[in-house]
């Protein structure tokens, strides 16, 4: 645990103590570490105990970049024994200047790489480019434990190319007016049943006591690719964007009865006016500003939503918001996942020439998942920024912190988890942390996340456009089931079948 005394006392005591503490976890994990290439607090390749030499190259998202004499650059060098000279790129050009880098050549040791699947890296990568990294992970004792379905998310012909920055991968669901459930006298639901009576009643039971028919159940409004819908369609056991059926295939998910279930939901919500009827040309932002101005009593949204907004006085007054992102539909529960990262870490070959260099950078990674850094990089230097009270973090001062950390938080990887608990949470965030990591275990993952159609990166807005206008027509009543069928045909015609073959043709190799 990173310790400092609530006055500034100077960043020698910083580094003294990260000094000692590395002395004494070195000692206390030397066994452990042994499977491990070198010493998880060893020095640099061939150097002795001499500090690493690394360049980094990491978005920087704030007018001011971070010098060497910053707080946490200095914990992260002693810690890890490393000298790190970082280059930081602004975030909205950062996909340009990576693409430049790779055409130069002039590329760092280790790269933050944003957009792993777009066309230049992909390029790259197969073009032997950089280290392949999945044969190594089990030698590391915090990589060793990277979640294998996030691995299968992010190779590239089945190989792993780079260390993932671990983002919850589900943590979408429904956000709901908690205050008018408890009104009305209800609890909160455990099935797609009990969710639609929840919505009845927010329509037909007048939860803000005002006298008026003027709340709608639900809110929805026009997402083209339908990533919020999957949380209702997972429910009922649908895929996630791509599902494989009983021959082994890939398929579509808006081609299975579990996904027409769901929409058959959606339709029932439609057609009982418990929704807004303008679903199919309202922007996400007018859908919030409805809800929140209490025009309805639930919608899908992140699950990070409900505190966000409430902590920022967006809610009307009096209003009181809950959470949930699981129901039960004879499947069990199932929470639909994203990529389960945000970004990546990856070794050039150009810059990284040696096999002992190669492997002294994913020691550094590895150390950057050990408890004291992930602690550092999610609440900063204990006594300044956070306390501890019954095992868990309480923030001292938020604002400081975000305000020295700066742009260090890319380096938080979180592959394995050795976090304090956070404490002194408001009550919704801390269910909605509760609901992340419970989510872990009924995550649904797209099985053709790792893959890439030509079909589909030419003609992918096209198809999208034709899967999000079949989904609304059918919902408004202007398709019936056999008038979707002849749209999903159309889909196919118009270029889905290759898209179909084309990702096929992968999986199968991945599964060789």
């Amino acid at each position: 645990m990173i310790t400092l005394g609530r006055t500034w006392r100077g960043l020698w005591t910083l580094a003294g103590i990260l000094l000692l503490m590395a002395g004494l976890m070195s000692g206390c994990s030397e066994e452990s570490n042994e499977a491990a290439v070198g010493s998880s607090r060893e020095g640099g390749a061939g150097s002795g105990n001499e500090p690493f030499p690394m360049k980094l190259m990491i978005p920087g998202l704030n007018a001011e970049n971070p010098g060497k004499d910053n707080a946490f650059h200095q914990a992260i060098e002693q810690y890890t024994n490393s000298s790190l000279d970082i280059t930081w790129v602004p975030q909205d050009t950062y996909d340009e200047k990576s693409n430049l880098l790779m055409v130069s050549g002039e590329l760092p040791d280790l790269m933050y790489v944003k957009s792993m699947k777009s066309s230049s890296f992909l390029n790259a990568i197969k073009a032997g480019a950089f280290w392949e990294i999945g044969p190594e992970l089990k030698n590391y004792p915090n990589l060793s434990q990277a979640n294998e379905e996030i691995l299968d998310n992010l190779a590239i012909d089945g190989k792993v190319y780079a260390v993932y920055r671990h983002s919850a991968p589900a943590q979408v669901g429904v956000t709901y007016r908690k205050d008018w459930l408890e009104r009305l006298g209800l609890s909160e639901p455990r099935t797609p049943e009990e969710f639609y009576k929840l919505l009845k009643a927010f329509k037909e039971n007048d939860p803000d006591q005002n006298g008026k028919d003027d709340t709608y159940g639900f809110i929805y409004w026009k997402e083209d690719f339908l990533s919020m819908f999957r949380i209702l369609a997972n429910w009922y056991g649908s895929p996630n964007i791509w599902g494989v059926d009983e021959n082994g295939e890939l398929i579509p998910d808006f081609v299975t009865k579990e996904y027409m279930d769901a929409l058959n939901f959606m339709k029932r919500l439609y057609d009982e006016e418990l929704m807004n009827p303008n679903f199919a040309v309202l922007a996400g932002a007018k859908a919030n500003d409805m809800f929140l101005a209490g025009e309805g009593g639930a919608m899908f949204s992140s699950l990070n939503n409900p505190a966000a907004w409430s902590a920022a006085g967006k809610t009307e007054p009096g209003a009181e918001l809950g959470v949930f992102s699981t129901l039960e539909a004879r499947y069990g529960k199932r929470a639909r996942a994203g990529s389960g990262y945000l970004g990546v870490y990856m070794i050039p070959k150009r810059s990284v020439q040696t096999e002992e260099q190669f492997h002294r950078i994913l020691q550094f990674l590895d150390q950057m998942n050990d408890a004291p850094m992930q602690n550092l990089l999610e609440y900063g230097i204990e006594g300044r920024h956070y306390k501890v009270e019954d095992g868990k973090a309480v923030m001292l001062d938020t604002e400081l912190m975000q305000s020295e950390i700066l742009d260090y938080k890319h380096l938080q990887l979180k592959v394995a988890m050795n976090l304090l608990p956070a404490g002194g949470l408001h009550p919704v965030q801390e269910k909605v942390e509760e609901l992340k990591a419970a989510n872990e275990e009924y995550a649904v993952y797209n099985p053709a996340q790792p893959f890439d159609s030509n079909t589909y990166t030419k003609k992918g807005q096209q198809l999208d456009d034709m899967r999000y206008d079949m989904m609304a027509k059918y919902v408004m009543g202007d398709l019936d089931a056999e008038g979707y069928q002849k749209a999903v045909q159309k889909w196919m015609d118009a270029g889905g079948s290759k898209v179909i073959e084309e990702l096929n043709q992968q999986y199968r190799r991945s599964k060789k």
